[in-house]
């Protein structure tokens, strides 16, 4: 298994690695150009290996990378290498280094898989490259400089690899951290293989959405944590990308929800591994940064569009504003702040999940008894003269739902699909409120900029709050419903 942190510079920022005292031994400098296999339809992507023929010290080495897993920058992947004699993969050979594996055999034993193998894009590098030894850990530290091509299409490369050759992978976050003190750095969950293939697809940057979590009966506390996080993990930083060099409002909005998910996780695990508060301090600081934007978005794009005469006057202020607070938003994902937090974050878990004890389902069923207790307890306290109660329990209602989310494999079906379909529906109608109470204070912003467009502004503030009296989400009505719930099933 190789396990290994991936890290972005900028091309100005090379010199300070090259003579940073962490790496005090002469570089050992290579070029490697490596050619990345598959077939037209994509089969080794598709099933998450990735195939190169690379020239290192004058031999045909052949690499398959499959499988594992990306948490936070650390990538850790199914590995077998092995010299070759040409320039084109020896599928038998990879075979034997295989050797048991029935899931990867299966994978390479696809008919005609050698006949429609080709070369679609090719790495080439120059490498400089460390052994270091760092608190007990062994890591080879990499930094590689050239570019991925396709055809006539080519994408710069320009980052740093540690790989974990002994000792903690804790230590690859701390070696790091170190770094970051002096070099302005960039997590990077996506590897060159991935970025070559983006080529191949013509593919933009996507939204993407929350991933179903799977859990094992007997998965321990001790596995959920860094499961459950990762999940949350993986919603953030694969939206990354496209907030910052992307205009869709849904990319935004989805990194949004990977961060509410997060705090919701977090607070979750809090009896069993409290998160420091530093490391706190610094989620809510990047869920701050996301919602001041993603308000403006849906105000856009939402709230204002129910009124029956949109005014372009309007539509162009709230437009200007929605994207200097994604340029904000920008900022902050390219931050060393925001490196800092996915560093920290990523190796907090590595070290808080091995002390935890207990099953992931006893745990989850005595979370999820104490959120519903709360939940009915909120719902029973909504009322119309009091504008916060029902934003209360709306938030409530999401903290049930996450947590069954990130557990739901451990219940019975039918009654999980209940429970979460009921408090989805009852987050979208209370939400619906929030919208336009965040409205409000938004137009009420914009009034004070922009004095000229008060008539349009206070038009389109009175519309809105007319509509919200006569359009009323029933909190009786919400209230029977929670009452009418149960709890699914653990399964046995």
């Amino acid at each position: 298994m190789e396990v290994e942190l991936k890290l972005l510079l900028a091309p100005e920022d090379n010199d300070k690695l090259l003579h940073h005292p962490l790496l005090d031994t002469p570089a050992r400098v290579q070029r490697l150009t490596a050619r990345y296999f598959d077939t037209p339809d994509l089969h080794l992507l598709r099933h998450g290996a990735g195939l190169r023929v690379r020239k290192e010290n004058g031999e045909w080495v052949q690499t398959m990378k499959a499988g594992g897993s990306v948490q936070s920058g650390l990538h850790r992947r199914n590995e077998w290498e092995g010299v070759v004699d040409r320039c084109w993969p020896r599928l038998a050979r990879l075979r034997k280094l295989i050797g048991n594996d029935e899931h990867w055999l299966s994978v390479l034993g696809t008919p005609d898989l050698k006949d429609r193998l080709d070369s679609l894009f090719v790495v080439d590098v120059e490498r400089h490259s460390w052994e270091v030894e760092s608190a007990g850990n062994r890591i080879e530290v990499a930094l590689d400089v050239g570019h991925i091509e396709r055809k006539a299409h080519k994408v710069a490369v320009n980052e740093i690899e540690l790989e974990l050759k002994e000792g903690d992978p804790a230590g690859l976050y701390a070696f790091a951290l170190q770094l970051l003190d002096d070099i302005p750095l960039r997590i990077s969950n996506i590897n060159k293989a991935q970025r070559g293939y983006l080529l191949v697809r013509e593919t933009g940057h996507a939204p993407f959405r929350a991933q179903a979590l799977q859990l094992d009966a007997g998965t321990t506390l001790a596995e959920a944590l860094p499961a459950v996080l990762g999940n949350c993990l993986e919603h953030i930083q694969r939206n990354e990308v496209a907030v910052v060099e992307g205009h869709d409002p849904e990319t935004l909005h989805q990194m949004r929800v990977g961060v509410r998910r997060l705090r919701s996780a977090l607070k979750l695990f809090s009896s069993v591994a409290p998160c420091p508060p530093a490391l706190q301090e610094d989620i809510d600081w990047l869920g701050t940064q996301l919602g001041a934007a993603r308000d403006w978005d849906v105000l856009l794009t939402s709230t204002l569009s129910r009124i029956d005469a949109p005014q372009m006057e309007l539509q162009a202020l709230a437009l200007e504003a929605a994207h200097a607070r994604r340029r904000e938003a920008a900022q902050a994902i390219l931050s060393p702040r925001y490196t800092h937090l996915m560093l920290t974050l990523g190796s907090w878990m590595l070290q808080a999940a091995p002390l935890l004890n207990g099953s992931a389902a006893r745990f989850s069923r005595q979370s999820m008894q104490h959120l519903h207790k709360s939940l009915i307890k909120r719902a029973n306290r909504m009322s119309e003269e009091d504008a916060t109660s029902a934003h209360r329990t709306r938030i409530a209602a999401k903290r049930a739902r996450y947590a069954l989310e990130f557990f739901h494999s451990l219940y019975r079906a039918k009654g999980t699909h209940t429970y979460l379909k009921t408090l989805a529906a009852v987050q979208e109608e209370l939400g619906q409120h929030n919208d336009v109470v965040v409205a409000e204070r938004l137009l009420q912003e914009l009034a004070l900029q922009h004095p000229q467009s008060a008539g349009a502004i206070q038009f389109a503030r009175g519309y809105l709050l007319a509509q919200q009296a006569t359009r009323h989400a029933d909190l009786d009505q919400i209230c029977d419903r929670l009452h009418a719930l149960r709890l699914p099933h653990i399964k046995h």
